[in-house]
């Protein structure tokens, strides 16, 4: 006599089974990333203002050495770099292109002696950094 079983095989899994256990990781990467998204673009804001910065330090340093007498006669805001610098060539030396887009500095001289003559204060502007210092006569 031949007895039926009625029990199943249980060792695969069911076509629920597996749409249920994707949708729970694709909740669970979807929250992933909406927790991490921040954090990539504070690190590309930083990027971005390290460069610019980097940047304007190095037009900053530039200008600083520039004689005084040349500083003082380009006063302005903002100032002709060619003028500054004394070629186009020169003041090409300034543009950079960061992520496929051209940046300039701009630089500001202004009496900082309040009237008295001897005192520049030096400004370099690149995109959102902007860097100042002031430059005497002697």
């Amino acid at each position: 006599m031949k007895i039926l079983s009625t029990a199943k095989n249980t060792s695969g899994l069911t076509l629920f089974e597996l749409v249920v256990t994707i949708f729970i990781l694709g909740v669970g990467i979807v929250a992933m990333l909406d927790a991490i998204a921040p954090a990539l673009r504070s690190a590309e804001d930083y990027e971005s203002t390290t460069v610019f910065m980097n940047q304007a330090r190095g037009t900053l340093n530039r200008v600083e050495t520039l004689a005084y007498t040349s500083l003082n006669s380009n006063m302005g805001n903002p100032v002709n770099l060619t003028s500054l610098f004394g070629t186009t060539a020169e003041a090409a030396k300034e543009n950079f292109t960061y992520k496929s887009v051209a940046y300039s500095p701009t630089v500001a001289i202004a009496d900082a002696s309040g009237g008295a003559g001897g005192l520049l204060e030096l400004n370099v502007t690149v995109e959102r950094v902007s860097l100042k210092t002031l430059r005497s006569e002697k």
